[in-house]
């Protein structure tokens, strides 16, 4: 466990860049920060972008839902200028292309936002030959299970707000749950991490990581609390507060 914690960039350097994008990737390498959370989702032709919501509505200048569009579709889209005119002209990247960007300069913590895409997308990671620098992540327990299957390997890790039960037995319980999918490491919503949430996940070797802080007053009691890595769409905030 780090002594530590280490900075994700939660879709990219997302609070000044436009998320998802490879400005807001590489930004982030820029900045210093030690690895990048990603969504991926699925288009009308099969192809793995990268893509937070449903819909292209909030992040482009496009609109409707993407499993209706094709790649050509979603690449004529402006994803940056909804950020600010000083971003206009960028465009939704596929998956493939940031692993083969990115992946050699910055791990990647790839989110699975849409059911029944997991086995496509743990190929894609295989093909760029970027398993070593990647991890498959999910709410959905099923989505873990699929990826182990499909490539042990694979470093997993079970996202969750919080625990479904409060106390102890809820954080047990959510312990159990990543275990049972094997998962390395639960990524929780920072307000429900406690100390003995920290303590019995490192007693049972997973790593913990909180999400997601903008403020120092948010990100403090984490690395007061002992967490191993802090998401946040502002990661020259977190890595001020590390004195990094």
């Amino acid at each position: 466990m780090s002594l530590s914690p280490l900075v994700c960039a939660h879709r990219g350097r997302s609070g000044i860049f436009p998320e998802n994008t490879m400005p807001a990737y590489d930004a982030a390498i820029e900045l210093g920060a030690d690895f990048i959370e990603l969504d991926v989702r699925r288009t009308a032709d099969g192809e793995i972008i990268c893509l937070h919501d449903p819909t292209v509505d909030r992040t482009t200048d496009g609109s409707g839902e993407l499993s209706s569009l094709t790649l050509a579709q979603v690449r004529a889209l402006d994803a940056g200028s909804w950020k600010g005119a000083e971003h206009a002209g960028a465009r939704i990247p596929l998956l493939r292309e940031v692993l083969e960007q990115i992946a050699q300069r910055m791990v990647i913590h790839i989110e699975i936002k849409q059911r029944g895409i997991v086995e496509q997308v743990v190929g894609i990671v295989r093909e760029t030959g970027a398993l070593r620098r990647v991890a498959i992540i999910s709410f959905d327990e099923g989505d873990l299970r699929t990826a182990k299957a499909a490539e042990p390997a694979a470093a997993c890790g079970l996202i969750t707000s919080k625990p479904k039960e409060e106390g102890p037995k809820g954080e047990l319980a959510l312990i159990a749950s990543a275990l049972s999918c094997g998962a390395n490491f639960i990524s929780c919503g920072h307000r429900a991490i406690t100390p003995s949430l920290v303590r019995e996940c490192h007693l049972i070797g997973l790593s913990l990581i909180a999400w997601t802080m903008d403020t120092p007053e948010d990100l403090r009691p984490m690395v007061d609390l002992g967490v191993d890595m802090l998401v946040s769409n502002f990661p020259e905030c977190a890595l001020e507060v590390l004195g990094r």
